[in-house]
């Protein structure tokens, strides 16, 4: 089933509450086979663009004020004026935090009723999936400046492999998020389980 109204219908009959975020629902609707229900349509947090290789916005803003400092020093080396260092820094995060953003709008978590799955991708499209009934656990994981923004990183783990497959980043409410998909898992991932 497509990502739509009648998603979050079949979804409620069969007793969940679909949630879809609704910028990622056309996208989704390429992924989801005819026979599946949506349950959970998510992204990362606006956070994201910030936050996720956060050390690339300090270090370019540590090279403009080093550079600035160098610009007064009359043995420094540095020909590039001090009018033109902030500008030039200006435009480097821009680039920076737009290139984000593409990065932000193209990653989207599904949750159905067979299986989770994680797309992403610029220029380069990546999907991950896995079955319900092969997710054997997963984890959640949280830097200090995502538990104060109440995110956190969910990552699933199938059978027989030492690592996590799907990862969920930098995704708002965890806790919840998690839940809901362990209470898929239970419901439609295990044997005998289907359609109760």
């Amino acid at each position: 089933m497509k990502p739509n109204g009648s998603d979050i219908s079949a979804a409620e009959a069969a007793g969940e509450t679909a949630v879809v975020d609704p910028i990622a629902s056309p996208s989704v609707q390429q992924l989801i086979q005819d026979d599946e229900t949506v349950l959970l349509v998510i992204r990362p947090s606006p956070w994201f663009i910030l936050i996720d290789g956060a050390w690339v916005y300090f270090f370019f803003i540590t090279l403009a004020l080093l550079l600035a400092w160098l610009a007064h020093q009359p043995w420094s080396p540095v020909i590039i004026p001090e009018t033109q260092i902030f500008p030039l820094l200006a435009t480097v995060l821009s680039i920076r935090v737009v290139w984000k953003f593409l990065d932000w709008a193209n990653r989207i978590y599904v949750l159905t009723d067979q299986r989770i799955m994680r797309r992403r991708g610029v220029i380069q499209f990546s999907l991950i999936e896995a079955p319900l009934g092969r997710i054997q656990h997963s984890a959640i994981f949280t830097r200090v400046v995502e538990r104060v923004l109440g995110l956190g990183t969910i990552g699933f783990a199938t059978a027989g492999s030492g690592q996590f497959e799907v990862i969920w980043e930098m995704i708002s409410n965890p806790l919840t998020v998690h839940r809901t998909v362990n209470d898929a898992v239970e419901r439609y991932g295990r044997p005998g389980n289907q359609g109760l």
